[in-house]
């Protein structure tokens, strides 16, 4: 290992034990840059000068992903802890002394995030006019660490043991109907004969299965039914039941949304398909302050709404 002579070695070896912390944490150099905010040649340069300060390889490098040797590995899991303290320290002086500033990248499904979110990001940023949203609506999976996002919405399970994830609202999917005329069923089972908008199906006709609380027991029942439309959104599910289209089984928060603009009446409402709760994601615990400020408004706002 090379021998350290003076403060400004210390530091460069600070600042490249750092950036070699986010390659390994994003498998990509381009993705710690992205984070980082430096080029890409800066990562690899710094990522470079660490390995010759301790004489060994660190990472393996190819066209796809980043990985750390066996050597790499270990200094990843020694210094890591240290180097998120770090900068966490920092960051809370830093923000300690001046109001809230920065860009936070926010990812949700369309529906969600123009449902739930938008109305709450007005809110927030009347709160903190320092603070910018770069805000991602899409239906496809975003991997928040190899894209560089802060926080994620998902009505999902959250399966990857990385994540963080905080409980805020029910999405349990229910039926509903247009208000006019009102479908009129004495037996769930008669809705059977009635045609429905489907979700995600294939073809005319789809087993969906429903279950309902019975005291100590959970009764189900699974209806065959008809529609002449799919469709892979519960927007556009919601739209078509309004006009008459057909019964939608959708999201409680589009339900309710129909319910009060006096657009969608719920039909069977014991009934429901159970559905993972919509839930606030993010990738580590030390979290900069204006993005746990986001976080704590988002759940103190959604949760009110859940209410």
């Amino acid at each position: 290992m090379r021998k350290r002579n003076d403060v400004g070695d210390l530091k460069a070896d600070k600042d490249n034990i750092a950036t070699f912390v986010e390659v390994i944490r994003r498998h990509s150099l381009a993705a710690a840059a992205r984070h980082l905010g430096f080029p890409k040649s800066t990562v690899s340069r710094r990522l470079a000068r660490l390995e010759e300060q301790l004489g060994t390889k660190l990472v393996h490098r190819d066209a796809r992903r980043v990985t750390a040797t066996s050597e790499g590995s270990r200094f990843y899991e020694s210094v890591v802890d240290a180097v998120d303290t770090l900068n966490t320290a920092v960051a809370t002086i830093e923000e300690s002394t001046t109001e809230p500033k920065g860009t936070i990248r926010v990812t949700a499904p369309g529906d969600l995030g123009r449902l739930l979110l938008i109305p709450q990001f007005v809110a927030f940023l009347e709160r903190y006019p320092d603070i910018s949203l770069d805000l991602i609506f899409t239906n496809r999976f975003v991997d928040l660490v190899q894209e560089g996002v802060d926080v994620a919405l998902r009505a999902a399970r959250v399966t990857e043991p990385n994540l963080i994830a905080r409980k805020l609202l029910p999405s349990d999917l229910r039926l509903a109907a247009h208000r006019e005329p009102d479908i009129q069923c004495a037996d769930i089972t008669e809705l059977e004969g009635h045609p429905f908008v489907l979700f995600r199906g294939r073809g005319r006709t789809q087993v969906i299965r429903l279950e309902r609380d019975r005291g100590e027991d959970r009764e189900g029942v699974a209806l065959t039914v008809t529609g002449r439309i799919n469709v892979d959104d519960y927007d556009a599910m919601a739209e078509l039941v309004a006009a008459g289209q057909g019964i939608g089984l959708m999201p409680e928060i589009h339900i309710a949304e129909g319910v009060r603009a006096g657009r969608l009446v719920p039909i069977f409402p014991n009934w429901c398909l159970p559905s993972p709760p919509i839930h606030l994601v993010y990738p580590t615990r030390l979290l900069p302050e204006r993005v746990r400020l986001l976080i704590d408004f988002l759940c103190a706002g959604l949760g009110a709404v859940g209410e």
